[in-house]
């Protein structure tokens, strides 16, 4: 199962401000690559919610990808930035 840390989820939820009620951010993995996008929630989702405000949706086949993991903000170059990090 994926984990979230309470950074992350406040990270989304800056993010999502701006974006209609009801929009989360949704992980997606194409050719092994992580993608964010703006969603909405469907059947079968992992949802992670904070303050009861969904920020996080999971997609089964995308959680089978990512188990194991955890979804943290990580300091790069580039500034903070949503990354996952295996266990140690």
């Amino acid at each position: 199962m994926v984990k979230v840390t309470n950074t992350a989820l406040l990270r989304l939820k800056r993010k999502l401000k701006r974006q209609p009620k009801g929009v989360a951010v949704r992980i997606t993995v194409h050719d092994g690559h992580v993608q964010f996008r703006p969603d909405t929630e469907q059947n079968g989702d992992v949802v992670f919610s904070q303050s009861g405000q969904t920020l996080l949706l999971v997609g089964a086949e995308t959680a089978e990808h990512i188990s194991n993991r955890t979804l943290g903000v990580v300091r790069t170059v580039e500034g903070d930035r949503l990354r996952f990090v295996r266990p140690a």
